[in-house]
């Protein structure tokens, strides 16, 4: 059973409301609420001692990232503003059988207690204190773009995790390099200082287990805004940064994939298709789709690409002189330059970044140094070492465009030869129609409420025209409009078995997703 409750915004002093907040309030309002609800217990003992009656409130808990849901939400009409929050409710049951009259006595009494202790209790200073913490992570996420900086980590941030993405204990915090230390003063007054990485090329080196790969997740985790108390509030990136691996089996469908890889037997690379790309081409897939579809940095660990992909060196390139893959050392500096798209780097095993780096880091014992100095009597080749000369011109960013009729949400069942539509979500896996979309390698979703949001999207966008092709950034956009407009509701239907809460996710994951899919063709 699905509850809904609304409360009038003026109740819980929240009448006069800064709409540039409502995401961070009701994620505020959320989080007080569940804690209400995890105290009722619907476990209880049957009268005759013997046996006990199950149940449980379930309510979505959200994680350490304030994001838009549709568990907790301001809704608006001609008379009222209310405070929405929603959540299944699995009745008293006796051996499979609800208790129908019981459950409803102690639903309403132990809900309606916790809703009164919610408004008369409901902390207006506290939540005042979370929506500035939003409203200065915003700040300073504008900020960025202005100041030519890819990402933002404040001084004392707590970076590795601990159980249940709680901060680590005993951890070393995060400071600045000296040279790197930039402060930052809001329109509140506030003060913060702490690292400011540019755009360009940034690699960051060191030994084993020192914190480099832990550095790379608080960066990309910095693409959403954290809770108060997390320890990386102010770890703010780029929304527009993805991480960029090479991911083995993955499907492609006719991409021009020739800046990285110019030709390979009985294939054409300038419309690539394969159901299982290898390593490296799966990673050129990977940053060609990133940049068309509007990523502005890639974040790459050396551990999870392709080798073959991602370095060659000066004797391997004399002795192999027709390969077809063009390493990425040949490319990042030209993606920077002509595409306005930087690059941070974990390297521990290859010296080749050292050369084409804007900024080189050492980690050494958690602790984060600037080593452009001492790296100078290392360096072995300039730039233009590794500049290529290209027949054409590069064309990094692609638009797509997709046959309508290529796509659909509809499949024919084997049996009874009935055509129906079919949603399903399993774990980290999107069935929409005869597809399926493995998302498990997208690093930048958070939740399988996000996940759920991927999913009606891409039913949406397999049921929204009768064009004969769409532009698939363009209309990914739109879609997002109107969940800003409408709510993620506008997009959900109950006509499948899959949980109503949903997260708004990163745009260009729900881009990448689209282009995992086997079905849809391009022009």
């Amino acid at each position: 059973m699905k509850f809904t409750i609304q409360i009038p915004a003026g109740m819980l002093g929240l009448e006069n409301r800064n709409r540039s907040l409502d995401a961070s309030t009701a994620d505020f309002c959320l989080r007080s609420f569940v804690s209400l609800i995890k105290k009722i217990d619907l476990e209880q003992e049957h009268k005759t001692g013997k046996e006990k009656f199950t149940g449980k409130m379930y309510i979505h808990e959200p994680n350490q990232k304030v994001v838009v849901r549709n568990s907790c939400f301001f809704k608006e009409d001609m008379l009222n503003i209310t405070m929405v929050i929603r959540f299944p409710v699995h009745m008293m049951e006796k051996r499979n059988v609800v208790a129908g009259k019981l459950s409803v006595k102690i639903v309403r009494k132990e809900l309606g207690k916790a809703v009164r202790e919610f408004v008369d209790f409901f902390d207006n200073d506290a939540c005042g204190q979370f929506n500035t913490v939003y409203k200065r992570q915003m700040e300073i996420r504008s900020l960025l773009q202005e100041q030519k900086l890819v990402c933002f980590i404040a001084n004392n941030s707590l970076l590795p995790r601990g159980e249940g993405e709680q901060p680590l204990g005993n951890a070393t915090p995060f400071i600045s390099p000296a040279e790197d230390e930039i402060e930052i003063i809001l329109s509140d007054g506030f003060v913060i200082k702490g690292m400011g990485i540019t755009e360009g090329v940034t690699v960051i080196t060191g030994g084993g287990y020192s914190g480099k790969s832990t550095l790379l997740d608080s960066i990309l985790s910095g693409v959403y805004n954290h809770v108060p108390g997390d320890g990386r509030e102010y770890c703010i990136t780029e929304e527009r940064s993805c991480k960029i691996i090479a991911e083995d089996g993955r499907s492609v469908s006719s991409l021009d994939i020739t800046p990285f890889i110019r030709n390979i037997p009985h294939s054409n690379t300038k419309a690539f298709s394969s159901y299982h790309a290898s390593g490296s081409t799966s990673q050129a897939a990977n940053i060609i789709e990133a940049v068309s579809f509007g990523c502005k940095a890639l974040l790459i660990d050396e551990d999870r690409t392709a080798t073959n992909f991602m370095i060659r060196d000066s004797r391997m390139k004399q002795i192999i002189q027709d390969d077809p893959i063009v390493p990425f050392t040949d490319r990042v500096r030209h993606l920077y330059k002509k595409a306005d798209v930087s690059t941070i780097l974990i390297i521990g095993g290859s010296s080749e970044y050292l050369d084409l780096a804007d900024n080189v880091y050492m980690m050494r014992n958690y602790t984060l140094h600037n080593f452009n100095k001492e790296l100078m009597p290392f360096k072995q080749n300039g730039y233009e070492f590794y500049e290529r000369e290209d027949e054409h011109e590069v064309q990094w960013k692609l638009e797509r465009l997709v046959k309508t009729d290529s796509l659909s949400s509809f499949k024919r069942d084997a049996e009874s030869n009935r055509i129906f539509e079919y949603v399903h979500i399993d774990n980290y896996t999107i069935h929409l129609g005869k597809d399926m979309v493995d998302v498990s390698r997208l690093d930048t979703i958070i939740s399988q409420e996000q996940i759920v949001t991927i999913a009606f999207i891409l039913r949406y966008l397999a049921n929204r025209t009768k064009e004969p092709s769409f532009n698939l950034y363009r209309s990914v956009q739109e879609v997002f409009g109107l969940l800003y407009e409408q709510g993620l509701d506008a997009i959900y239907s109950n006509s499948f078995d899959i949980p109503y809460h949903m997260e708004l996710p990163a745009m260009h994951d729900v881009l990448f997703a689209f282009s995992r899919m086997s079905m849809p063709e391009y022009v």
